[in-house]
């Protein structure tokens, strides 16, 4: 692969471990400080320290410009918002400093072999969640369409938000222990797996993974 990843950041730990990544990838490596920095068509990799508004706006510029770029953003502290924003501004994956080799070598490789990776969407901090049971949020846009959450022994569950059978708002029915059940016509539906416990439906609900890093909840649609 011809190419570049550019730093935004003067982390010396970053940097040398993301230009360990590029010399396994077969990469040249450049900083923010070089000149002159990198055509954008020469841009494989963007990797941005998070700290305002000057970095989300490389983000952000730096999509336009290259939409093909792999951009992996990092946190040198936790802050959920700005988190949020840099996802919002067009990284491909925010992480935190001492995961942001690992974060570029994964994203990288799915771009080599062609796989799409599956996309994450945050959804609050878990402690959020902790001391609420039962139906807990609905997320309204998402790839796949609106989905719905549940807390439920200790985990969070997320299903599709609509009824297979005709269309109404899962979350707006009665959840008994782990069985939602649709408000229009009485479907019955598990939300730990999706699967359908009393029709008029026919089929089950998709269900998709939520997983947990470093405090922080995500939704994995598909890829």
């Amino acid at each position: 692969m011809a190419g570049v990843i550019l730093l935004r950041t003067t982390d010396s730990l970053v940097v040398r471990r993301v230009a360990a990544v590029a010399v396994a990838v077969g990469l040249d490596m450049a900083t923010a400080i070089t000149t002159p920095l990198p055509e954008p068509a020469a841009l494989t990799g963007l990797v941005v320290e998070l700290g305002g508004e000057a970095s989300l706006e490389v983000i952000a510029d730096t999509r336009r410009a290259a939409p093909d770029c792999t951009i992996v953003a990092f946190l040198p502290r936790p802050d959920s918002e700005l988190w949020l924003r840099a996802e919002a501004a067009g990284a491909d994956v925010v992480t935190t400093r001492g995961r942001v080799d690992r974060a570029l070598a994964d994203t990288l490789a799915d771009r080599l072999s062609g796989r799409r990776r599956a996309r994450r969407i945050r959804l609050a901090p878990l402690a959020e969640f902790a001391g609420r049971l039962g139906y807990v949020g609905r997320v309204a846009e998402t790839p796949v369409g609106p989905i719905s959450l549940y807390h439920l022994d200790g985990a969070l569950w997320a299903i599709a938000d609509r009824c297979p059978h005709a269309g109404a708002s899962l979350c707006e029915g009665e959840l008994h222990g782990d069985v939602v059940t649709c408000p229009r016509h009485g479907s019955q539906f598990r939300v730990t797996d999706g699967a359908r416990v009393r029709g008029p439906a026919d089929v089950g609900v998709s269900t998709y993974p939520v997983l947990v890093e470093v405090g922080e909840a995500f939704v994995e649609m598909p890829g």
